[in-house]
Formats: structure tokens, C-alpha cells, sequence
């Protein structure tokens, strides 16, 4: 289908619905309906706790040493890479068999899980021309979300944040020097989210709350903040790195002075902060998961 392009000035959906248009629509609510299941499971606290054996985090390792873009899927049954041939693979790790495998027509910058069946994959088009479309884990089908054009040449997908509960995704395009960051909610109309100029290294997005995390930059120093639903911005830390949202819950790490994390919080809600851990090792916040059920994960 013919990708709808936005750019610095944001073009609305078209009244007129095709046919194709109708199939992207049910694949979205096939989508959302899927991770709706995942996070109702997480609030009845039925989620299985995740964990890697020692041989699927050998694997894993083994996989992130040779190939780009290995990411593990939330309950831990499958990894993602890409390999030279610019081919996302999707492997079990219990089974130890690839599941499938999706040819991209354009070099990958960014993978991320949407549920255990589904990730997004963002491309690079052309320079100043992304595309972000969704790949099926059983059967490795594609479907365009959106084509982002008239961006900055070495603009590139930052992170993809994506709510399991109120289905608002959140996108973070960033160059070398700006960032912009689209919204595209349940009706699926894309906004750009007024940002006030800020560079924005990360983003995160809570599940029913609907807050936006995010970390910025502000003369030299990176701080954790999130945007209320008018947009307005509140403080979580400062001198911090944005690590991850689990539910509701925040995490964020101190960091030092060439900006790894040095310990590990959580911030419910109502604002009450929880030192989780102490790294024995200052590490990027790019190598700390932390898992549905809490659990911090370092990867190597």
C-alpha cells in the first residue's frame, strides 16, 4: 500500500477508507488485542516470572557477538536478529529452531517487541525517510505502519514506545542534534508531541496512567521526567538515566560521571522511590532490562 508520509507539518488520515486501508486497520486490532491479553495477565498477576536458562543466555550472547539487532521477546521464548543480508530472523530459544524469517527492503535501524507474536521494525528509506512497519512472529508477514518524510538527512528511529493497555504508540526520531517525537493513538491519527525543543535520548511509556517518560539533555546533563496527558512536564531525577517502564513503575538509574548507571530505582506513581540495586560495575543503561515481573537483567 501506498505508505502515508508526514513530516514536520503532520498530514490527517484520509476520510476515504480502502480496502487495503480497512486490513491495516484489523491488523492493528489483532495487534492490540494480543497485547491487551499479555497486560491483562500482568494485572492479575498471572505472568509467568521470566528467566533465561544458562543456555538461552548463552545463546542470546552468542547471537548479539555475530548479528545486529538481538532482541529477546517479553516472555522470553524468542530472540531477534538481523543478519548480513538485511533479514530479520526470529529464533526460539526453546526450541532452539527459527521460527521466520522476514526479508527488509530497506536497511533496519531499530526492533522492538510489541507483544510476544508481533515487533516493530523501523527502516531507512533514504536519508530524511523512515518507515516503521510491524513483522508477525508465526509467519514473518509485513505490515507498513507509517512512512515518516522531509526529515534531516541522519534523522533515525531513537525508540518506539508502545502502551499494551491504552494502545498509544510513541515515536523518537532523533539527529546528532534534535529530536521529535510522533503519537499515534487508537484511532490510529498521528500528532507530533510538543516537546519545547528538548534533545531526547529515551522514551517510555506507562501502561494505564498514561504517561510519557523521557529522558533529556539539558546543558550537559541528562535528567528522568515524564509528560502528564496536557503535556506538561514533571520531575523524576535528576543527573539520571531513563531505564525502563513496567506497568506503572518507572525505573531509572544514577549515573556517573561518563553517564553509566552506577544504582537502580523504581518510582510508583504517587511518586515513592525504591532503591532496587547497587551495580557491582557502572553500566550504559542500554545493556539494563528489567523484566515484567521486576527483575533486573544486565546483558553483556
Amino acid at each position: 500500500m501506498m505508505a502515508r508520509k508526514i513530516g514536520r507539518k503532520l498530514l490527517g488520515f484520509v476520510a476515504i477508507v480502502t480496502v487495503v486501508q480497512l486490513g491495516v486497520f484489523y491488523h492493528y486490532n489483532h495487534l492490540f488485542s494480543v497485547a491487551n491479553k499479555g497486560v491483562q495477565s500482568l494485572l492479575n498477576n498471572q505472568a509467568k516470572p521470566e528467566s533465561l536458562s544458562q543456555t538461552e543466555q548463552a545463546k542470546v550472547k552468542q547471537l548479539r557477538a555475530k548479528y545486529k539487532f538481538v532482541t529477546v521477546s517479553p516472555d522470553d521464548q524468542y530472540a531477534t536478529y538481523v543478519d548480513g543480508a538485511n533479514v530479520l530472523h526470529i529464533y526460539d530459544l526453546e526450541t532452539k529452531q527459527e521460527v521466520s524469517a522476514a526479508k527488509n527492503t530497506y536497511p533496519v535501524q531499530y526492533i522492538s517487541w510489541i507483544s510476544d507474536e508481533n515487533v516493530f521494525v523501523g527502516e531507512r528509506v533514504q536519508p530524511g525517510n523512515l518507515e516503521l512497519k510491524t513483522v508477525d512472529v508465526d509467519d514473518g508477514s509485513q505490515v507498513i505502519v507509517q512512512d515518516f518524510a522531509q526529515l534531516a538527512p541522519d534523522a533515525a528511529f531513537a525508540k518506539i514506545a508502545f502502551s499494551q493497555y491504552t494502545n498509544d504508540v510513541y515515536i523518537l526520531i532523533n539527529t546528532s542534534t534534535t529530536s521529535v517525537i510522533y503519537h499515534i493513538d487508537t484511532m490510529k491519527h498521528v500528532d507530533e508531541v510538543p516537546i519545547g525543543g528538548r534533545y531526547i535520548k529515551n522514551i517510555a511509556v506507562s501502561d494505564t496512567q498514561n504517561r510519557l517518560y523521557f529522558e533529556d539533555r539539558l546543558n550537559g546533563s541528562y535528567n528522568v521526567l515524564y509528560f502528564d496527558n496536557n503535556y506538561v512536564a514533571h520531575r523524576v531525577q535528576l543527573n539520571a538515566a531513563l531505564i525502563s517502564v513496567v506497568g506503572n513503575t518507572v525505573y531509572y538509574g544514577d549515573i556517573d560521571s561518563n553517564g553509566d548507571v552506577t544504582s537502580v530505582y523504581s518510582e510508583d506513581p504517587s511518586g515513592k522511590s525504591t532503591l532496587i540495586q547497587t551495580l557491582p560495575t557502572p553500566t550504559p543503561a542500554s545493556n539494563i532490562d528489567v523484566t515484567d515481573d521486576g527483575q533486573l537483567r544486565v546483558n553483556e
